[in-house]
């Protein structure tokens, strides 16, 4: 007996499809909504002047995600002993992935963090980097934030008091 085998070249469902390009006034609107955002989330343990939510348009679901994570920075900043004067943040978004309508895109944001001492001493700043992944939807009125999640980073590993209510 002999064994045919036949072989076929399979077509995946939407495989074949070009990839979406995002237009540079939405990724130039995009990486601003990325700073803007975290910015706000290291001021927020500084002593700059509170200012409620994030700085950034949201959807609903992420807007009650982030009300507890507000809280719980609240409680970190009023908790420790370190006071820290001001936040510089510098971002540089290193991807843009966008679903087949262009109506969804995923940034690879990197975020590099300096915190600023409130006193005076030898070390002038504190600094971290991190990798955010932060999904964006496109509604009638423009982009909105509708999710943030910490990009590769080692598991659990000890976070700066900027995501400390983050899920690990």
């Amino acid at each position: 007996m002999r064994s045919v085998i036949l072989l076929v070249p399979a077509l995946l469902a939407g495989a074949s499809a070009a990839p979406v390009g995002l237009p540079d006034q939405d990724r130039s609107r995009l990486e601003e909504l990325a700073h803007a955002y975290l910015q706000r989330r290291a001021d927020k343990v500084t002593d700059a002047p509170p200012a409620p939510g994030f700085g950034v348009p949201t959807t609903p679901e992420l807007a009650a995600r982030l009300a507890g994570h507000e809280v719980a920075l609240g409680t970190a900043k009023a908790s420790t002993r370190t006071r820290y004067r001001a936040a510089v943040v510098r971002t540089q978004a290193e991807r843009f992935h966008a679903d087949q309508t262009g109506r969804v895109v995923v940034a690879r944001v990197h975020e590099h963090t300096e915190l600023h001492f409130a006193e005076p001493g030898p070390v002038p700043h504190t600094a971290y980097g991190l990798p955010h992944l932060l999904t964006f939807s496109r509604s009638g009125a423009g982009w909105l934030l509708s999710d943030v999640a910490l990009g590769h980073y080692k598991h659990c590993a000890l976070l700066p008091e900027t995501q400390r209510p983050s899920e690990c």
